[in-house]
């Protein structure tokens, strides 16, 4: 069953394609990073048991979203729910952040964690730098 799992969990999230606006490409893009986070957050909760398979592709579409969460879907008047124009006037800032993610994930995906330890080790930093930007540039919805 687990596999089966496994086999959605990376059809759902690894492959991306070009949609039709900037907007939907960036929700595809953070509907792969919030899908690994659904699976990898009850891992390090210990509601559902590690498993290193299901943890690699978590974290593996995590990596794909935030290859997918690129510049380019965040052009001048792109503006979403959700979106903080912040993100507009300090681009600069925000492209950093976005770009530690990545950075980030990349590392997390070449560790490959075989415990609950070793990936709360690489998951934790992911987590620092969702919330560093979400901080900033991310309305949450009331």
């Amino acid at each position: 069953m687990k596999y089966v799992f496994a086999a959605g969990l990376l059809a759902l999230g690894v492959g991306t394609t070009a949609l039709a606006d900037p907007v939907e490409d960036r929700r595809g893009a953070m509907d792969q990073v919030r899908k690994g986070a659904a699976t990898l957050v009850p891992m390090l909760k210990g509601e559902v048991a590690f498993d290193p398979v299901i943890a690699e592709l978590a974290l593996r579409m995590t990596y794909a979203g935030s290859i997918a969460f690129h510049g380019g879907l965040f052009p001048d008047g792109s503006r979403s729910k959700g979106a903080n124009p912040a993100i507009w006037e300090n681009k600069s800032d925000f492209d950093a952040k976005r770009a530690d993610f990545k950075v980030t994930a990349a590392a997390a995906v070449k560790s490959l964690p075989t415990d609950l330890d070793g990936l709360a080790a690489v998951y934790q930093p992911l987590l620092e730098d969702c919330a560093a930007c979400h901080k900033l540039y991310r309305i949450k919805d009331k």
